[in-house]
């Protein structure tokens, strides 16, 4: 399924997993893990998560027992386990799955003992046993999900008196505001006059002057000054925009391109613009899946919700992460009202 199908599947059905887009999604995430990046937000975190998130996650990692055994859904490059592993060395196991296939550049087995990653594993059809974990957390992941489903395979696999902490998207924060600009921006790119189709017209007459072949000069000047024009219309949306990053790194991925397109070289050019257009369309599908699935207030109420009838008497608080610059997030810690220290 193409991207814009992809969104306007989520928008019309925001937290129902896409399973006819499973493998598109699989792919897509799966090429975004591999780039080595330790969480889905690149550049919205210092390291391994630091501020009202990292101070989330690490007060709910010390607090575990030894020996516990925690689930941590959609994982990517398992940011959750290195954590629960600093907080708690060697005292706690993890088992980390993920839709897409991952492999952490960070992770040693010989040092990291007790954690165990799986790939290709729906948050809706976990293949544990019942009653196996103590803990379920997520980071950024459940939301993206059937949101019953996947509570009600929470619910099983936790034990009981078992807890589950979530940390999802939120509709109002700063990276969903983000995720909005960002996917005009890709609108922009990918348009039929923008940037990456403008670089294609362009690039076979570079290869051919600087080659010293014969080129149709009216139609190569065309080409320069539809390229040019495309270049002005993205200065003229980086000015603009409270959020460029994504302009200018592909902006200068292109103009880097085309300056180093050499004689000879028009096949090599056009293959790596139709990189770059896959890698962009990509990202937006991991865009728009993110900016469809974040959370309103009535949303993570309704969880709670789903959570005190699925189990009367469990302690369930949904709160907001703030840091100076706005809303990061949601938070939902539930488990016996004893052990509910949200």
């Amino acid at each position: 399924m193409a991207a814009a199908a992809a969104a306007r599947m989520l928008q019309a059905n925001p937290g129902v997993a896409m399973d006819a887009n499973d493998e598109s999604r699989r792919r897509a995430w799966s090429a975004y893990w591999s780039s080595g990046r330790l969480h889905s937000c690149a550049g919205s975190f210092q390291g391994n998560y630091a501020g009202a998130i990292g101070a989330f996650w690490r007060r709910l990692f010390g607090g575990l027992a030894p020996g516990s055994r925690v689930l941590d859904l959609a994982t990517g490059n398992g940011p959750l386990p290195l954590l629960a592993w600093e907080a708690r060395p060697g005292a706690v196991e993890v088992d980390a799955v993920d839709l897409a296939d991952v492999a952490p550049a960070w992770f040693d087995p010989a040092r990291h003992g007790g954690i165990r990653f799986h790939s290709r594993v729906r948050m809706e059809a976990l293949p544990f046993a019942t009653g196996t974990f103590d803990c379920v957390v997520s980071q950024f992941g459940f939301e993206y999900a059937d949101r019953a489903a996947a509570l009600a395979e929470c619910l099983r696999v936790t034990r009981a008196g078992g807890g589950l902490a979530l940390v999802m998207h939120h509709a109002g924060s700063v990276l969903a505001r983000v995720g909005r600009e960002e996917l005009a921006h890709h609108a922009r790119l990918r348009d039929g006059e923008g940037l990456l189709a403008a670089a294609r017209g362009v690039a076979p007459w570079l290869a051919r002057a600087r080659g010293g072949q014969g080129v149709d000069a009216d139609a190569a000047n065309a080409a320069r000054e539809r390229y040019n024009r495309a270049m002005q219309d993205v200065a003229a949306a980086i000015a603009a925009s409270p959020a460029p990053d994504l302009l200018l790194e592909v902006r200068d991925a292109v103009h880097g391109l085309l300056a180093r397109v050499g004689p000879g070289g028009e096949a090599a050019a056009l293959d790596a613009l139709d990189a770059q257009a896959a890698s962009l369309d990509a990202a937006r599908l991991r865009t728009a899946e993110m900016v469809a699935c974040a959370l309103e207030e009535a949303d993570a109420a309704a969880l709670a919700g789903m959570l005190r009838q699925a189990r009367p008497g469990i302690a369930v608080q949904y709160r907001e992460l703030r840091q100076p610059e706005g809303v990061l997030a949601w938070s939902l810690l539930a488990g016996p009202p004893a052990e509910d220290g949200g």
